[in-house]
Protein backbone atom coordinates (compact mmCIF):
# COMPACT_ATOMS: atom_id res chain seq x y z
CA UNK A 1 0.00 0.00 0.00
CA UNK A 2 1.85 3.29 -1.09
CA UNK A 3 2.20 6.16 1.01
CA UNK A 4 -0.08 8.27 -1.11
CA UNK A 5 -2.82 5.53 -0.29
CA UNK A 6 -2.55 5.86 3.24
CA UNK A 7 -2.68 9.95 3.40
CA UNK A 8 -5.68 9.56 1.48
CA UNK A 9 -7.69 7.18 3.13
CA UNK A 10 -6.42 8.54 6.31
CA UNK A 11 -8.23 12.14 5.49
CA UNK A 12 -11.17 10.24 4.45
CA UNK A 13 -11.72 8.47 7.39
CA UNK A 14 -11.20 11.29 9.48
CA UNK A 15 -13.45 13.42 7.20
CA UNK A 16 -16.22 10.71 7.00
CA UNK A 17 -15.99 10.25 10.69
CA UNK A 18 -16.43 14.02 11.39
CA UNK A 19 -19.47 13.67 9.66
CA UNK A 20 -20.72 10.53 10.86
CA UNK A 21 -21.25 11.39 14.39
CA UNK A 22 -23.37 14.70 13.61
CA UNK A 23 -26.64 14.27 15.24
CA UNK A 24 -29.55 14.31 12.92
CA UNK A 25 -29.83 18.36 12.72
CA UNK A 26 -26.29 18.84 11.55
CA UNK A 27 -26.83 16.02 9.09
CA UNK A 28 -29.76 17.82 7.58
CA UNK A 29 -28.10 21.22 7.41
CA UNK A 30 -24.66 19.43 5.63
CA UNK A 31 -27.08 17.61 3.25
CA UNK A 32 -29.01 20.71 2.08
CA UNK A 33 -25.99 22.22 1.64
CA UNK A 34 -24.51 19.79 -0.37
CA UNK A 35 -27.72 19.48 -2.80
CA UNK A 36 -28.02 23.17 -3.31
CA UNK A 37 -24.68 23.04 -4.26
CA UNK A 38 -24.72 19.77 -6.59
CA UNK A 39 -28.12 21.08 -8.07
CA UNK A 40 -28.31 24.76 -8.75
CA UNK A 41 -24.28 25.34 -8.74
CA UNK A 42 -22.52 22.52 -10.49
CA UNK A 43 -26.07 21.70 -12.21
CA UNK A 44 -25.03 17.78 -11.67
CA UNK A 45 -27.59 15.42 -14.23
CA UNK A 46 -30.55 18.50 -13.49
CA UNK A 47 -31.52 18.32 -16.79
CA UNK A 48 -31.48 14.33 -17.11
CA UNK A 49 -33.54 14.73 -13.75
CA UNK A 50 -35.66 17.32 -15.48
CA UNK A 51 -36.47 15.05 -18.07
CA UNK A 52 -37.47 12.19 -16.30
CA UNK A 53 -40.03 13.54 -14.34
CA UNK A 54 -41.81 15.11 -17.43
CA UNK A 55 -41.90 11.74 -18.54
CA UNK A 56 -42.80 9.96 -15.31
CA UNK A 57 -45.23 13.10 -14.29
CA UNK A 58 -46.70 14.84 -17.28
CA UNK A 59 -49.64 15.65 -15.15
CA UNK A 60 -47.78 17.88 -12.61
CA UNK A 61 -47.01 21.24 -13.14
CA UNK A 62 -42.99 21.87 -13.74
CA UNK A 63 -42.63 23.99 -10.38
CA UNK A 64 -44.25 20.46 -8.89
CA UNK A 65 -41.60 19.10 -10.88
CA UNK A 66 -39.11 20.84 -9.73
CA UNK A 67 -39.97 20.50 -5.73
CA UNK A 68 -39.44 16.85 -6.56
CA UNK A 69 -35.98 17.36 -8.05
CA UNK A 70 -35.27 19.35 -5.35
CA UNK A 71 -36.38 17.07 -2.71
CA UNK A 72 -34.47 14.09 -4.60
CA UNK A 73 -30.91 15.76 -4.22
CA UNK A 74 -31.17 16.34 -0.71
CA UNK A 75 -32.40 12.40 -0.82
CA UNK A 76 -29.22 11.46 -2.51
CA UNK A 77 -27.01 13.16 0.07
CA UNK A 78 -28.92 11.86 3.15
CA UNK A 79 -28.63 8.24 1.77
CA UNK A 80 -24.75 9.37 1.51
CA UNK A 81 -24.74 10.44 4.51
CA UNK A 82 -26.67 7.92 5.92
CA UNK A 83 -23.62 5.80 5.04
CA UNK A 84 -21.08 7.81 6.95
CA UNK A 85 -23.42 7.20 10.22
CA UNK A 86 -23.86 3.36 10.26
CA UNK A 87 -20.16 3.17 9.82
CA UNK A 88 -18.97 5.66 13.22
CA UNK A 89 -22.21 6.27 14.87
CA UNK A 90 -22.76 4.60 18.14
CA UNK A 91 -25.17 1.77 17.68
CA UNK A 92 -27.79 3.07 20.35
CA UNK A 93 -27.71 6.05 17.26
CA UNK A 94 -28.54 3.74 14.74
CA UNK A 95 -30.94 1.58 15.74
CA UNK A 96 -33.04 4.55 16.39
CA UNK A 97 -32.88 5.35 12.95
CA UNK A 98 -35.05 2.48 11.30
CA UNK A 99 -38.14 0.46 12.50
CA UNK A 100 -39.01 -2.63 10.81
CA UNK A 101 -42.80 -2.96 10.22
CA UNK A 102 -43.10 -6.45 10.07
CA UNK A 103 -40.05 -9.01 11.06
CA UNK A 104 -41.97 -11.56 12.32
CA UNK A 105 -42.27 -12.26 7.82
CA UNK A 106 -38.43 -13.13 8.19
CA UNK A 107 -39.09 -15.20 11.50
CA UNK A 108 -41.55 -17.24 9.84
CA UNK A 109 -39.56 -18.22 6.41
CA UNK A 110 -36.90 -18.79 9.14
CA UNK A 111 -39.53 -21.32 10.84
CA UNK A 112 -39.98 -23.21 7.52
CA UNK A 113 -36.75 -23.63 6.57
CA UNK A 114 -37.10 -21.19 3.53
CA UNK A 115 -34.63 -18.95 2.47
CA UNK A 116 -35.55 -14.94 1.32
CA UNK A 117 -34.26 -12.51 -1.20
CA UNK A 118 -35.13 -8.95 -0.52
CA UNK A 119 -35.66 -6.83 -3.45
CA UNK A 120 -35.55 -2.80 -3.37
CA UNK A 121 -35.29 -0.29 -5.40
CA UNK A 122 -32.56 2.93 -5.70
CA UNK A 123 -35.39 4.63 -3.84
CA UNK A 124 -34.56 6.10 -0.15
CA UNK A 125 -32.22 4.38 2.02
CA UNK A 126 -32.01 0.45 2.02
CA UNK A 127 -28.35 1.23 3.75
CA UNK A 128 -30.05 -0.08 7.29
CA UNK A 129 -31.34 -4.06 6.85
CA UNK A 130 -27.83 -5.10 7.58
CA UNK A 131 -29.40 -4.19 11.34
CA UNK A 132 -31.85 -6.70 11.17
CA UNK A 133 -29.51 -9.28 11.00
CA UNK A 134 -28.76 -9.57 15.30
CA UNK A 135 -32.46 -10.29 15.14
CA UNK A 136 -33.19 -12.98 12.67
CA UNK A 137 -32.18 -16.30 11.83
CA UNK A 138 -30.97 -15.47 8.18
CA UNK A 139 -27.50 -14.50 7.23
CA UNK A 140 -27.72 -11.44 5.58
CA UNK A 141 -26.06 -11.28 2.07
CA UNK A 142 -26.24 -8.22 0.78
CA UNK A 143 -25.20 -8.03 -3.31
CA UNK A 144 -23.34 -4.88 -4.19
CA UNK A 145 -21.31 -3.17 -7.12
CA UNK A 146 -17.88 -2.23 -6.04
CA UNK A 147 -16.58 1.33 -6.22
CA UNK A 148 -13.49 1.91 -8.34
CA UNK A 149 -12.44 4.29 -5.81
CA UNK A 150 -10.58 1.95 -3.20
CA UNK A 151 -10.60 3.94 0.20
CA UNK A 152 -14.18 4.91 0.00
CA UNK A 153 -15.70 0.96 -1.21
CA UNK A 154 -13.91 0.23 2.20
CA UNK A 155 -15.84 2.26 4.48
CA UNK A 156 -18.96 1.16 2.41
CA UNK A 157 -18.09 -2.90 2.72
CA UNK A 158 -17.26 -1.72 6.66
CA UNK A 159 -20.53 0.04 7.15
CA UNK A 160 -22.54 -2.87 5.52
CA UNK A 161 -20.94 -5.57 7.50
CA UNK A 162 -21.03 -3.66 10.94
CA UNK A 163 -23.75 -5.75 12.22
CA UNK A 164 -22.77 -8.94 10.39
CA UNK A 165 -24.45 -8.65 6.70
CA UNK A 166 -22.19 -10.41 4.12
CA UNK A 167 -20.91 -8.71 0.66
CA UNK A 168 -21.13 -10.66 -2.17
CA UNK A 169 -20.35 -9.17 -5.22
CA UNK A 170 -22.93 -8.60 -8.03
CA UNK A 171 -21.86 -11.17 -9.93
CA UNK A 172 -20.97 -14.14 -7.54
CA UNK A 173 -24.22 -13.52 -5.65
CA UNK A 174 -25.37 -16.97 -6.66
CA UNK A 175 -22.18 -18.85 -5.81
CA UNK A 176 -22.36 -17.31 -2.45
CA UNK A 177 -25.97 -18.88 -1.73
CA UNK A 178 -24.93 -21.79 -2.89
CA UNK A 179 -22.02 -22.06 -0.72
CA UNK A 180 -24.53 -20.98 2.62
CA UNK A 181 -26.72 -23.76 0.96
CA UNK A 182 -24.18 -26.58 1.13
CA UNK A 183 -23.70 -25.50 4.54
CA UNK A 184 -27.27 -25.42 5.66
CA UNK A 185 -27.21 -21.86 6.38
CA UNK A 186 -30.46 -19.92 5.93
CA UNK A 187 -30.13 -16.61 3.96
CA UNK A 188 -31.78 -13.61 3.01
CA UNK A 189 -30.15 -12.12 0.06
CA UNK A 190 -30.70 -7.93 -0.53
CA UNK A 191 -30.44 -6.89 -3.88
CA UNK A 192 -30.87 -3.42 -5.41
CA UNK A 193 -32.75 -4.62 -8.39
CA UNK A 194 -33.99 -1.11 -10.42
CA UNK A 195 -30.79 -1.32 -12.73
CA UNK A 196 -30.91 -0.35 -16.51
CA UNK A 197 -29.62 -3.20 -18.67
CA UNK A 198 -26.42 -1.75 -20.91
CA UNK A 199 -27.89 -1.44 -24.78
CA UNK A 200 -27.21 -4.20 -26.17
CA UNK A 201 -28.87 -6.10 -23.40
CA UNK A 202 -32.17 -4.70 -23.45
CA UNK A 203 -34.16 -8.15 -23.83
CA UNK A 204 -36.97 -7.72 -20.76
CA UNK A 205 -39.28 -5.29 -20.90
CA UNK A 206 -42.10 -3.63 -18.31
CA UNK A 207 -44.05 -0.38 -18.10
CA UNK A 208 -43.45 1.95 -15.05
CA UNK A 209 -44.65 5.10 -14.61
CA UNK A 210 -46.26 4.87 -18.19
CA UNK A 211 -42.91 4.53 -19.32
CA UNK A 212 -41.53 1.26 -21.37
CA UNK A 213 -38.47 0.59 -19.34
CA UNK A 214 -36.07 -2.56 -19.67
CA UNK A 215 -35.02 -4.65 -16.49
CA UNK A 216 -32.79 -7.04 -15.05
CA UNK A 217 -34.62 -10.50 -14.34
CA UNK A 218 -31.32 -11.97 -12.46
CA UNK A 219 -32.62 -11.48 -9.08
CA UNK A 220 -35.60 -13.34 -10.54
CA UNK A 221 -33.87 -16.32 -11.78
CA UNK A 222 -31.52 -16.45 -8.74
CA UNK A 223 -34.66 -17.01 -6.02
CA UNK A 224 -35.82 -19.52 -8.52
CA UNK A 225 -32.85 -21.42 -9.00
CA UNK A 226 -32.94 -21.89 -4.88
CA UNK A 227 -36.45 -22.10 -4.48
CA UNK A 228 -36.53 -18.94 -2.20
CA UNK A 229 -39.71 -16.60 -1.07
CA UNK A 230 -38.91 -12.93 -2.52
CA UNK A 231 -40.34 -9.87 -0.76
CA UNK A 232 -40.18 -6.18 -1.80
CA UNK A 233 -38.52 -3.95 0.42
CA UNK A 234 -40.93 -0.86 1.22
CA UNK A 235 -39.26 2.13 2.93
CA UNK A 236 -40.89 4.82 4.45
CA UNK A 237 -39.15 7.69 5.15
CA UNK A 238 -40.72 9.32 8.50
CA UNK A 239 -38.49 12.09 8.80
CA UNK A 240 -35.08 13.32 7.88
CA UNK A 241 -33.42 10.04 8.64
CA UNK A 242 -35.49 8.14 10.49
CA UNK A 243 -37.04 5.20 8.15
CA UNK A 244 -39.63 2.57 8.84
CA UNK A 245 -38.83 -0.52 6.37
CA UNK A 246 -41.68 -3.44 5.88
CA UNK A 247 -41.61 -6.55 3.96
CA UNK A 248 -43.91 -7.16 1.01
CA UNK A 249 -44.08 -10.33 0.05
CA UNK A 250 -44.17 -11.05 -3.81
CA UNK A 251 -43.46 -14.99 -3.68
CA UNK A 252 -43.50 -17.62 -1.46
CA UNK A 253 -41.49 -19.95 -3.83
CA UNK A 254 -40.39 -18.17 -6.82
CA UNK A 255 -39.43 -21.72 -8.19
CA UNK A 256 -43.36 -22.04 -9.13
CA UNK A 257 -43.92 -18.76 -10.84
CA UNK A 258 -44.49 -17.94 -14.83
CA UNK A 259 -41.57 -16.09 -15.96
CA UNK A 260 -41.44 -12.66 -15.27
CA UNK A 261 -44.19 -12.67 -13.00
CA UNK A 262 -41.75 -11.47 -9.66
CA UNK A 263 -40.24 -8.85 -11.36
CA UNK A 264 -43.40 -7.14 -12.50
CA UNK A 265 -44.61 -7.36 -9.12
CA UNK A 266 -41.61 -5.78 -7.98
CA UNK A 267 -42.42 -3.29 -10.07
CA UNK A 268 -45.52 -2.95 -9.27
CA UNK A 269 -44.52 -2.25 -6.03
CA UNK A 270 -42.03 -0.01 -6.70
CA UNK A 271 -44.39 2.28 -8.98
CA UNK A 272 -46.52 2.78 -5.75
CA UNK A 273 -43.54 3.95 -4.31
CA UNK A 274 -42.68 6.46 -6.42
CA UNK A 275 -46.25 7.61 -6.71
CA UNK A 276 -46.56 8.34 -2.93
CA UNK A 277 -43.36 9.89 -2.53
CA UNK A 278 -41.53 10.50 -5.74
CA UNK A 279 -37.86 12.42 -4.75
CA UNK A 280 -36.68 9.31 -2.67
CA UNK A 281 -35.74 8.00 -6.40
CA UNK A 282 -32.91 8.57 -7.80
CA UNK A 283 -33.79 10.56 -10.87
CA UNK A 284 -30.26 11.36 -11.84
CA UNK A 285 -29.46 7.91 -13.80
CA UNK A 286 -31.27 8.10 -17.67
CA UNK A 287 -33.87 6.09 -16.92
CA UNK A 288 -35.31 5.61 -20.28
CA UNK A 289 -32.67 5.96 -22.39
CA UNK A 290 -32.91 2.47 -24.46
CA UNK A 291 -36.52 3.16 -25.34
CA UNK A 292 -35.59 3.14 -28.89
CA UNK A 293 -34.69 -0.93 -28.70
CA UNK A 294 -38.07 -1.72 -27.47
CA UNK A 295 -39.58 -4.34 -30.43
CA UNK A 296 -35.87 -4.82 -31.98
CA UNK A 297 -34.25 -6.80 -29.01
CA UNK A 298 -37.70 -7.26 -27.32
CA UNK A 299 -37.88 -11.34 -25.82
CA UNK A 300 -40.48 -10.88 -22.97
CA UNK A 301 -43.30 -7.78 -21.63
Amino acid sequence: MSIGYRIVDFLLRSIIFCVGILPSRCLCVVSNVLAFFAEHVAGYRRRVVLDNLRKAFPEKSERERRRIASASYRNFFDVTLNIFRIRYASRRRIMRSVTVKNQEMMQDLYAKGKNGVLLAGHYSCWEYIGTVQPSIGHQTIAAYQPLSFAPLEQVIAEARRRFGAKLAVLREVFRVLMEHHARGTLTMTLMVSDQSPARGACTHWVTLLGQLTPVFIGPERIAQKIGSAVMYLRIVERRRFRYEYEFVMLSEDAALEEHMAVTKRFYAELEKDLRRAPHGWMWTHKRWKHQDRYGVEKKYE
